[in-house]
């Protein structure tokens, strides 16, 4: 089995553990409307990629021990395989890939154009993705941990650390939004980029709009594994969320819509799907031989301020 294998199997066994064995640890009406994170229990402990990674890894050195260290390939498609585990909830593989994926952006921010131009809202949408008060309680350390930041942190930071993922929903579709427009701007055949300046001088390049040029005109026009993993990952949106609309675009502008409209503000994970769609696009603007070039530099920077208690305050890895 190989490491694409591995991951996909691997988040297919999350998701189908919990429709079988879910409700034995937490009791739900239903998934779709529930917002569930982190929960601690044997699905996660056995059947989840930062664990089984661990595992497999002393058993086989050649397996990656962590999402980091996957090589560029892989971590452009596991923006796929982890929007699959968002119909259940968000775990801490989320959490590892999008701390990786916004530390190696912000790396490259200044070489690349693209992350330069949507900075503000993407980074500010990981910080959302991240935001979290407490500690696993796994230990009594952490449960210690835990009554202090209760009793210090402000009931209103708690209330929107707590509600992240309605927050989410909009900082997550305007960048997603930015991303696509820049992407087409920059990358897209002459026809689209002509649409597109036509929609925005006429104050039509809404959400959907510009979904509706990518997918038309540029979508056909891009890197083979790109068109692949897009089109993996719309199939994805559309099986999990087909009653958010008809089709992939409808879901995304109607969460985005419904939400700033006031007719419906309740869309667990629709902030996922939102950055792991932006994660997609991003990794695969990134050219292989730079980051590998780039990579364990980082990773040893990062290492070094864990080691040494230090935390960068712009720094997003660790999670």
């Amino acid at each position: 089995m190989n490491l694409e294998e591995l991951v996909a199997k691997t988040c297919d066994e999350y998701v189908e553990r919990w429709k079988t064995e879910g409700k034995k640890y937490i009791h739900v009406k239903d998934f779709e409307n529930a917002y569930l994170e982190n929960n601690i229990t044997p699905i996660e402990r056995e059947s989840t990629l930062v664990e089984r990674l661990k595992v497999l890894n002393k058993e086989n050195p050649s397996i990656p021990p962590e999402i980091p260290l996957f090589p560029l390939p892989i971590l452009r498609r596991l923006a796929v395989h982890l929007t699959k585990t968002l119909e259940i909830q968000v775990n801490r593989d989320h959490y590892e890939y999008w701390a990786w994926s916004a530390e190696v952006f912000k790396e490259f921010e200044a070489s690349s154009q693209v992350i330069k131009m949507v900075k503000e809202p993407l980074f500010l949408l990981f910080h959302i993705c991240l935001a979290r008060l407490e500690y696993t309680p796994l230990t009594r350390e952490s449960q210690v941990l835990n009554k202090v930041i209760d009793e210090v942190v402000d009931e209103h930071v708690k209330h929107i650390v707590y509600n992240k993922f309605v927050i989410g929903i909009p900082v997550g579709a305007a960048t997603l939004e930015a991303l696509l427009k820049m992407y087409i701007k920059l990358y897209g055949p002459e026809d689209s980029r002509r649409e597109l300046e036509e929609l925005e001088r006429r104050g039509k390049a809404t959400l959907g709009r510009t979904l509706e040029v990518f997918e038309g005109k540029v979508l056909p026009h891009v890197p083979h594994d790109l068109h692949r993993d897009v089109q993996d990952l719309i199939k994805i949106i559309e099986n999990v969320w087909r009653e958010y609309g008809g089709n992939w675009r409808e879901v995304l502008a109607q969460w985005r819509n419904k939400f700033m409209h006031g007719a419906k503000t309740w869309a667990p994970r629709a902030f996922g799907v939102y950055t792991n769609f932006v994660c997609l696009i991003l990794w695969h603007t990134i050219k292989e031989e730079e980051y590998e070039s780039r990579r364990m530099k980082l990773l040893k920077r990062v290492k070094l301020w864990t080691e040494m208690g230090i935390r960068d305050f712009w720094s997003f890895y660790p999670p």
